[in-house]
């Protein structure tokens, strides 16, 4: 399906938005960090620095749902999840260029696995050393992810400057 500038427009506008929305999480992310840099060991804090992991894949996870619901559609099964963030590996011909690369989807892939656990720990506890572990990996993924984001943006607009100006 061929998209008209102003599809374009609002797609490079809401992505825009998300990136805005991951610097926030990011900094909250931080936030929860320092306390627990801090001293802080309590469960809570353990728990809040999680959620805010969960919160910033959530986001890079819409980012790339709009990607795909702007490009391709279908995303189908139990495994959508993991299905999108291979998907946005793929440079598709005449339609969208990659938006990841394979080091920067491993990253991301080990976020979205902290998160599906994360959600279903239910009676579990939650494993302090697993967060932090996780958490080594979040500033080098939302940089990758950022750098991602601004290479896929500019592809975008030389994209949306060669269409018809909309009538």
């Amino acid at each position: 399906m061929l998209r008209d500038r102003s599809s374009y427009n609002r797609l490079i506008t809401e992505l825009g938005a998300d990136i805005e929305m991951l610097q926030s999480v990011l900094a909250t992310n931080r936030r929860a960090q320092d306390r627990i840099t801090a001293g802080s060991n309590d469960e809570l804090d353990y728990a809040a620095l999680a959620y805010t992991i969960h919160n910033i894949y959530g986001v890079i996870e819409g980012y790339c749902l709009r990607v795909a619901k702007f490009y391709e559609n279908g995303l189908d099964g139990e495994a959508w999840h993991s299905d999108l963030l291979r998907r946005m590996t793929l440079s598709i011909p005449k339609l969208r260029p990659a938006l990841l690369d394979k080091d920067l989807w491993y990253l991301l892939d080990d976020l979205r696995a902290f998160r599906h656990k994360f959600r279903h720990l239910y009676a579990r506890p939650l494993e302090a050393q697993r967060v932090m572990l996780v958490q080594q990996q979040v500033e080098t993924a939302v940089e990758g992810f950022v750098a991602a984001h601004i290479t896929f943006q500019e592809t975008l607009k030389l994209i949306y400057e060669q269409l018809p100006s909309d009538q």
